[in-house]
């Protein structure tokens, strides 16, 4: 007799994964199925960054492997919450960019990126019939992981973005959402800023008040700063320098900011008694982080901040995408009738397609060989709408144009 899987995981096959979804809709196979050759593709659906990494950060990579007792120590296992001297730079990192100065060693958990470090927060804080809240609309693999990590756990859901008039209304429902907060009771209350799927940067006002709430009511506010370095204003909000408290925890990520998406690597900013539980959950699931990349970004941030280039690099890159978001919205505003969002940082932006997101994509993929990525996975108010990306064409603007243009001519039949 064939042995069986578990519940959860049967669940979960025949469950459709909007994260799933778009890593099929980018499969060349894929692709290859609706007659389109995948080198004419133009894909507006990854969601990652495509500037180049920092030269000093490929340096120091460098310097570990042609030196043999650092290449050496780079194959040893770090302590499982994370290397001290890591730890170290990103207290650094953190003062340095943010004016962060209440950070200190034992409020840090190194992990493998802000995905596996948010499913072991769920597990930490996250008991059996508990619920977290989102924003709708919010990123898409989040009420994947509390399926997955947490029996029965119940998902809120707070709009934020008008569907009708398309409009981004977090700040005129800061004490709706304040009130919202003391009647539901969530455990959590998980948010990201820059946003995905909107690229929306929430206001002080906004994070104040639900931080209130959350201490009121004795839960947790995370944010997920997955975008924080890619903000298009010039000052960043003043939550960006708080450090870690009771009420509050942050998941932070090299991923974006310097073109670390597949060497993963990330960490938690979190009270004491947070981390010390996280530290029992990554000796079963993660053993430790990755120490070849820990050295590097240590000695990466520290030569960085010691001759004043990690600054001059961060503003270009913020440069390369508020280019590519302004580029998106006037393609959009030249070749399609649909109302867009205005990027406030981040990779993204929703338009309204007025039509089911997934039929939207399905159409336009076979017919113009333009792929984006449908809202439905995002929340309810997205699901007539789909998510934009302009970070794989960050260096190919033109691209951006053709896109749409391509798009138009189809709509316009």
């Amino acid at each position: 007799m064939r042995p069986t899987l578990s519940e959860k995981a049967r669940k979960f096959k025949r469950s459709i994964s909007p994260v799933r979804q778009i890593m099929n809709y980018a499969d060349p196979n894929y692709i290859k199925s609706t007659g389109i050759n995948p080198e004419h593709l133009i894909s507006y659906a990854g969601g990652w960054v495509n500037h180049d990494a920092p030269s000093g950060l490929r340096n120091a990579y460098k310097e570990i492997i042609e030196d043999t007792s650092r290449f050496h120590k780079s194959g040893g296992y770090p302590p499982t919450l994370g290397d001290y001297m890591f730890k170290e730079a990103v207290i650094e990192f953190e003062k340095h960019i943010y004016g962060m100065n209440n950070l200190d060693i034992n409020q840090i958990a190194i992990g493998l990126g802000s995905t596996q470090l948010a499913m072991d927060l769920l597990e930490v804080i996250l008991d059996p019939g508990e619920s977290i809240l989102l924003l709708d609309p919010s990123y898409c693999n989040y009420p994947t992981q509390v399926m997955m990590g947490i029996v029965n756990a119940k998902i809120q859901r707070f709009p934020v973005l008008e569907e009708n008039s398309w409009e981004y209304l977090a700040e005129s429902k800061v004490d709706e959402f304040h009130e919202f907060i003391l009647e539901k009771k969530p455990k959590i209350i998980l948010m990201i800023s820059p946003d995905n799927p909107t690229s929306k940067v929430l206001s002080d006002k906004f994070i104040k008040s639900t931080l209130h709430a959350a201490i009121e009511i004795g839960s947790f506010l995370v944010i997920d700063y997955a975008y924080k370095e890619i903000v298009f204003k010039d000052e960043y909000p003043e939550y960006y320098s708080w450090g870690p408290t009771d009420n509050l925890i942050s998941l932070r990520s090299n991923s974006k900011w310097c073109r670390g998406l597949g060497r993963r690597l990330g960490w938690i900013e979190a009270p004491s008694f947070i981390i010390e539980s996280i530290e029992s959950i990554q000796n079963s699931t993660i053993l430790c982080p990755d120490m070849l990349h820990q050295m590097a970004m240590t000695t990466y941030i520290s030569e960085a901040i010691k001759n004043k280039t990690l600054l001059p690099y961060l503003m270009e890159v913020r440069g390369k995408y508020k280019l590519a978001a302004q580029q998106t919205l006037e393609s959009i505003k030249s070749y399609l009738d649909f109302p867009a969002l205005k990027p406030d940082g981040g990779l993204y932006t929703c338009i309204k397609v007025d039509m089911d997101g997934g039929k939207f994509v399905e159409d336009v993929l076979k017919q113009t060989g333009v792929l984006f990525v449908p809202g439905w996975g995002f929340g309810r108010t997205v699901k007539d709408a789909v998510r934009v990306s302009y970070g794989p064409l960050v260096n190919d603007l033109d691209k951006i144009n053709l896109g749409f243009e391509k798009v138009s001519r189809y709509l316009n039949k």
